[in-house]
C-alpha cells in the first residue's frame, strides 16, 4: 500500500489574504485613472464595450438596409410625436427609421451600457474592498446600471425609429430604469451595509437595492401610462441629488466633486438644446446635427459623469 495512504498528508488550509489598502492620504493623491479604478484595464473590457456596441450597430445597419423603404409601422398605434411632431427632424412615414439621426444617436447609450457591464465584471473579478468605494464594492449595481443603459438605448431607438405608442413606452421605461439605478447607487453609497433587526448581523445593502432596481424598472416600464413621468422623474432625481450631495458630507468618505458638477452642467446644457430643438431654433429638419440627437449625447454624459463621481469614492478604514 502506498505510504501516503497509510499516513495521509495533512494539508494546511488555504486562506485568501485581504488586499492591502494604502492609507487614505496616499489614495487621495492617486492619478485620475487610478482614483477611478480605470487603470490598466484588460483588453477584454474594451472588447465587451466596443464589441457589444459594434454588434448593435451592425444590427441597426442591416435592419435599415433591408427595411429602409418599407412601411413597417403602418399598422402600429402611432405616438403623439408622429401625429404632432415636436423634435424637428424630418419624418419618413414609410421607412423602418421614421427619424434618422434621433434613432442612430441612441447608440451612445448602448456603448455606455456595454462598457459599464464590462467594468462590473472587472470589479467582480478584482473584489475590491469597501474602502475603495461603494460602486466597485457592489458590482451588481454597476451591472444593473449597464443593463439599464442598453435598455434605454434600444428603447429610445425603437421609439424614434417607429414613433409608435409602444416604442414610447419602451423609451420612457429605459429612462425610468437608468434613473432608478442612479438613485439606488446614491443610496447605497450612503448606506453600504445594513443590520438585521435585533441582531448584530451586517449585510450589504446592494442585495436589497438590486431587487428594488429590477422590480421598479419592470413595474414602471409596464405601467408607464399610469403615472406622470415628470412627477416620478422628479422624485427619483431628487433622491439621486440629495444622496449624492450627502456623499460630500459623510465623515471618512471622499469623492471628486468635479464629476458631479460636470454632470449638472451636462444635463443643463442638454435641456437647453432639447428646448431649442422643440422650438425649431437649433437646426433644420434634414441636418445631421439634430437637437434631440445632441440631447441623447449630452444626457448620456450625465450618466458618465455621475458614474465617475461615485467611482471616485474612497473611504477611510478608520470610520
Amino acid at each position: 500500500m502506498p505510504h501516503h495512504l497509510l499516513f495521509p498528508i495533512k494539508r494546511e488550509p488555504k486562506f485568501i489574504m485581504p488586499q492591502s489598502i494604502a492609507p487614505i492620504e496616499k489614495r487621495l493623491q492617486l492619478g485620475m485613472t487610478e482614483r477611478l479604478k480605470l487603470d490598466n484595464l484588460p483588453r477584454w473590457v474594451h472588447g465587451i464595450g466596443l464589441g457589444g456596441t459594434g454588434f448593435v450597430l451592425l444590427l441597426f445597419i442591416i435592419i435599415f438596409a433591408v427595411f429602409r423603404d418599407i412601411p413597417v409601422w403602418a399598422d402600429w398605434v402611432p405616438a403623439d410625436e408622429f401625429i404632432n411632431p415636436q423634435y424637428g427632424e424630418h419624418i419618413y412615414p414609410d421607412s423602418i427609421f421614421r427619424t434618422r439621426m434621433n434613432t442612430w444617436s441612441n447608440l451612445v447609450y448602448v456603448c455606455f451600457g456595454f462598457y459599464v457591464i464590462a467594468l462590473a465584471i472587472y470589479d467582480w473579478k478584482r473584489k475590491l474592498p469597501l474602502e475603495r468605494g461603494y460602486l466597485t464594492f457592489a458590482p451588481v449595481q454597476t451591472f444593473l446600471f449597464g443593463l439599464a443603459g442598453i435598455y434605454l438605448g434600444l428603447g429610445s431607438g425603437f421609439f424614434h425609429a417607429s414613433l409608435t405608442r409602444y416604442g414610447q413606452q419602451c423609451d420612457v421605461g429605459g429612462m425610468y430604469a437608468t434613473m432608478i439605478c442612479m438613485a439606488a447607487i446614491a443610496v447605497g453609497s450612503w448606506l453600504p451595509l445594513m443590520r438585521l433587526p435585533k441582531t448584530r448581523i451586517l449585510f450589504p445593502s446592494w442585495q436589497i437595492l438590486g431587487v428594488i432596481v429590477v422590480f421598479g424598472s419592470v413595474y414602471f416600464s409596464y405601467y408607464k401610462w399610469e403615472y406622470s413621468f415628470s412627477q416620478i422623474s422628479t422624485y427619483l432625481g431628487g433622491t439621486l441629488f440629495v444622496f449624492a450631495g450627502v456623499s460630500l458630507l459623510q465623515p471618512g468618505k471622499y469623492v471628486q466633486l468635479r464629476w458631479f458638477v460636470a454632470g449638472v452642467l451636462a444635463i443643463t446644457l442638454g435641456s437647453k438644446i432639447r428646448d431649442l430643438a422643440i422650438a425649431d431654433q437649433f437646426t433644420g429638419p434634414d441636418s445631421i446635427f439634430q437637437g434631440h440627437a445632441v440631447w441623447h449625447l449630452v444626457s448620456c454624459l450625465l450618466y458618465v459623469f455621475l458614474f465617475l463621481y461615485f467611482r471616485s469614492e474612497e473611504r477611510d478604514s478608520a470610520h
